[in-house]
């Protein structure tokens, strides 16, 4: 048996174990190819091509009309929904966002992350949506050539035995993996599946995505794809959406990015017996919290003038 029919043998097991349904190809069932050419976000629905069981590449994407979105949602487990639901109170408080590792992720929240991909070129990222795959992982952890294999079977490997072991089906945490150029959403926050999609966006644009994948997961080192991911996605929020939503994506921003630097921070001191990252993640959330209530108001203390101070056209008769 081969090393790489090995692995997949016992992440079958795992799978099994955690009580997943798995396809006869080795994905989690319930895939749908999200089009990426349409002119709007539908609320009501997206249009869906279900990928064929007799396929002999799961991966393989067909085109109709366009390129199309890989999109994979896990199947509805309440009770794992709710174990998961309740662990991310912690995430959910610093937030202060219910939507955070919710485990119901709506069509709105895939619509925009499909169409920030679809703008940006990214066709070839994989969506998960609430779900739990790691036998389809660990295949797109192999055929990931974009990323050498030096660093997919090293630190790759890594990630895919904590996505395995630790899985965000329970424990949460939105995140894009560029081992295997896949996404995962939990939470039904539309800026934070932004801000880890902008981060697939940076990985793309590198000439060694894997090395710069590595020193990305270093202590501070990492905050530098954080605060990439964060103007980007509030660049591309102010370019299409209504004060209100810039205003909300700008407070889940900085007090998430005020989270990381927090943790990291917190994280290479001495802790003397004490948890000394949480607690700096706590600062952190509040003072990107208070960070973007400021932002926010100057914002809105500026539109308010330039309505008070705008000319009044008067219409008379000519």
């Amino acid at each position: 048996m081969s090393y790489n029919s090995a692995i997949t043998t016992m992440l079958l097991l795992l799978s099994t174990a955690a009580g997943c349904a798995i396809s006869p190809h080795g994905n989690t069932v319930g895939t749908e190819l999200v089009p990426l050419t349409r002119t709007s976000s539908p609320k009501s629905g997206i249009p869906i091509v279900p990928v064929s069981n007799s396929t002999a590449d799961p991966f393989v994407m067909t085109e109709r009309g366009g390129p199309m979105l890989d999109v994979e949602y896990g199947r509805r487990r309440p009770v794992i929904d709710g174990i998961g639901t309740v662990l991310g109170v912690p995430r959910k408080l610093l937030l202060w966002d219910r939507r955070a590792d919710n485990h119901r992720v709506s069509d709105e929240t895939v619509d925009n992350v499909a169409d920030y991909l679809g703008e940006r070129n990214l066709a070839d990222v994989k969506v998960r949506v609430n779900q739990y795959a790691p036998i389809g992982e660990w295949r797109r952890l192999v055929a990931n050539k974009q990323v050498g294999a030096g660093w997919r079977y090293t630190l790759g490997t890594l990630k895919h035995l904590e996505y395995t072991l630790l899985p965000g089906r329970i424990w949460g945490g939105d995140e894009y993996n560029p081992y295997t150029n896949s996404l995962y959403l939990y939470s039904d926050a539309a800026p934070l599946a932004l801000a880890e999609a902008a981060y697939a966006k940076d990985i793309h644009e590198r000439h060694h995505p894997g090395t710069y994948a590595a020193a990305q997961e270093l202590p501070i080192i990492g905050l530098w794809h954080e605060s990439l991911a964060t103007d980007e996605t509030m660049s591309y929020v102010t370019e299409r959406s209504t004060a209100k939503d810039i205003a909300e994506t700008r407070r889940l921003l900085y007090a998430r990015y005020g989270m990381k630097a927090g943790g990291d921070i917190g994280g290479v001191g001495p802790s003397n017996g004490l948890s000394i990252g949480s607690f700096a993640e706590v600062i952190g959330a509040v003072s990107g919290h208070a960070i973007a209530g400021i932002e926010n108001h100057r914002e809105l203390h500026q539109r308010e003038q330039t309505s008070e101070t705008a000319p009044i056209i008067r219409r008379g008769n000519h």
